[in-house]
């Protein structure tokens, strides 16, 4: 860290979010700590965001701040491949610049997502107290203040923070669920990750744009998990959740995906990760 400020580099995916991008921006402004470098990767919009950002020079708090507009054939949303390859082109900008070896920390920080002030002061002096930590997030709250259902220990994709050591030792896959996958690559190179729950973002489009049931269970299987993850899932959406519908269409993408043996995750050593899910869960080796 230069003069014990840490140095930190932004990655924001953005498409139709010409109403969010003020809001966003002022609270990258506002934070207590400066930010290296934003890359916006923005893709397919159709509402004015690329031509409103187009405007924009620079940023207060923000010492590098660029945009880059890429396109798809399929220009609908997808937070699959597509998502983490947007993520991906970001991730690679950054690499070719002459400040990446200084950086300290690499985060996502979703345009539709809006950290408290001391956010990134909060999660750097985590993750600097904390050396086998290598990647956080804080808690994602809804505009009234309730807490997002999602699993409060689960380290969120769109508010995450890596140690730059941890991002370059586990690295970035283009995948379906990329957020949970990178936690894996994490783990497997012998990193914790751990939610900050007093760190705080807020977003207005809480599972707004969330895959549906069946392709979360294709998912399930391109990881690699196993029959009974799956029943369990399906138990725990049906009886926990009392969404008897949402459970069994998950289940049934899974079943409909392992009987066409549709493609699975190519690295082996995540396949075995994701098959052993649950029971390292229940010893939480992880």
């Amino acid at each position: 860290m230069t003069d014990n400020k840490p140095l930190i580099a932004l990655v924001t995916p953005l498409k139709d979010e010409k109403e969010n991008i003020d809001r966003f921006l002022k609270t990258l402004e506002n934070q207590s700590i400066a930010i290296k470098c934003l890359v916006i990767v923005e893709n397919d919009s159709t509402d004015g965001s690329k031509e409103y950002l187009n405007k924009i020079a620079s940023i207060k708090n923000v010492e590098h701040f660029k945009v880059i507009n890429i396109n798809f054939e399929d220009t609908s949303y997808r937070v699959g491949k597509k998502y983490a390859t947007i993520i991906d082109t970001g991730f690679q900008y950054l690499k070719e610049q002459l400040f990446f070896d200084s950086l300290d920390y690499i985060g996502i920080l979703d345009c539709d997502v809006f950290p408290e002030q001391e956010y990134y002061y909060k999660l750097t002096m985590f993750l600097n107290e904390n050396p086998t930590i290598g990647i956080s997030s804080g808690l994602t709250y809804t505009e009234e203040g309730k807490l997002h259902i999602a699993d409060p220990n689960f380290v969120r994709g769109n508010s995450r923070l890596w140690k730059k050591e941890c991002f370059q030792d586990a690295g970035y896959l283009i995948a379906y669920t990329a957020d949970t996958v990178s936690l894996a690559l994490a783990h497997l190179k012998g990193w914790k990750t751990e939610t900050l729950k007093s760190a705080k973002v807020v977003s207005r489009e809480i599972d707004v744009r969330l895959s549906n049931p069946q392709s979360k269970g294709y998912h399930a299987y391109f990881r690699g998990h196993t029959l009974f993850y799956t029943i369990f899932k399906f138990l725990h959406y049906t009886f926990v959740k009392q969404n008897f519908k949402t459970g069994y269409t998950f289940f049934m993408g899974y079943i409909k995906s392992a009987i066409n043996r549709k493609p699975r995750i190519e690295d082996t050593k995540l396949r075995k990760y994701f098959r052993y899910y649950m029971f390292n869960k229940l010893i939480h080796k992880y």
